[in-house]
């Protein structure tokens, strides 16, 4: 019997994390790492670190209640928890917009001044915000070692990650064919709509702040029931029986669609990019280019 119930609770949790893990994924089109992204060394050494304090966690409330789905809740609830109340990401993102706005701003003055497109480009990482100081650099040195201008462009999309700077990226392609005055009020009007974009999110922000704090409230009203659980003998005994678990596993699953639910609602959502994915290269920017475009 604690067999066929370790297994149903087994098989139920596991659907609680493929639920979980539908309800937070969001669909993104295929595309190379991005260089403001977690390098994958790091990114490796976090998962790692959550996986460990998830089995930390799962065997620590197996050996405290004897409950197998009990412990591969709070083994998941390690893992999703932190995504759930996070806001670090929404902060980044923010940040490279404004980051973008104001290099995109210089760029336009750079290019009234007279400055040909590809100089005003190189001499633009010397000031640029450091949000995006890093794919500015990597830009300007690309065309310091003669790489195709649209073809160093489409790698700085990339690593930007976003249709903001596909929009960007676009009108300079655009403007390296034409090589017309036009470019400037074109950078400028992007500049201005960044700069909306950016006030209107810091709003957005700014009003979704109480909703995640209700959002930790709540995280904060089950992890207290939960510790009742697991203080008050009496109350909690059943939960030991097969058809315990049973109603374990689903209330678990319940708790969770709700907080994945809370977490979408507190979301912005993240349109789609419209750029091919770029040509790639080597350290040395000396491999041939994989053509790219625009859809």
């Amino acid at each position: 019997m604690t067999l066929l119930a370790a297994l149903a609770g087994a098989l139920v949790a596991g659907g609680l994390v493929l639920l979980v893990a539908e309800l937070t994924r969001r669909a993104k089109p295929a595309a190379v790492p991005s260089r403001l992204a977690i390098s994958p060394r790091k990114l490796t050494a976090a998962a790692k670190r959550r996986a460990l304090f998830a089995m930390i966690a799962g065997l620590a409330m197996l050996v405290v209640t004897g409950w197998p789905v009990a412990a591969l809740a709070a083994a998941v609830a390690v893992v999703f928890i932190p995504r759930l109340t996070a806001t670090r990401a929404a902060r980044q993102r923010t940040a490279v917009l404004e980051g973008l706005e104001q290099w995109t701003r210089r760029l336009a003055d750079m290019l009234t001044a007279s400055r040909g497109l590809e100089d005003a480009l190189e001499v633009s990482a010397r000031t640029a915000p450091a949000a995006i100081a890093a794919p500015v650099t990597a830009l300007a040195r690309r065309l310091s070692a003669r790489v195709g201008t649209a073809q160093a462009l489409r790698a700085f999309a990339d690593e930007i990650d976003d249709p903001a700077g596909d929009r960007i990226v676009a009108a300079l392609i655009i403007a390296t064919g034409q090589r017309g005055g036009g470019v400037q009020g074109i950078l400028a009007a992007l500049a201005e709509l960044l700069a909306k974009d950016v006030a209107a999110r810091r709003e957005i922000e700014a009003d979704r702040a109480q909703h995640r704090t209700t959002l930790r409230w709540i995280v904060a009203f089950i992890g207290g029931f939960t510790l009742f659980a697991i203080v008050n003998k009496a109350y909690s005994a059943p939960y030991g029986t097969f058809a315990g678990e049973g109603v374990l596993a689903l209330v678990a699953g319940l708790y969770a669609a709700g907080l994945a639910w809370l977490h979408r609602l507190g979301a912005i959502p993240v349109p789609g990019r419209f750029l091919d994915e770029p040509p790639q290269y080597s350290d040395d920017y000396q491999s041939e280019p994989i053509a790219g475009g625009v859809r």
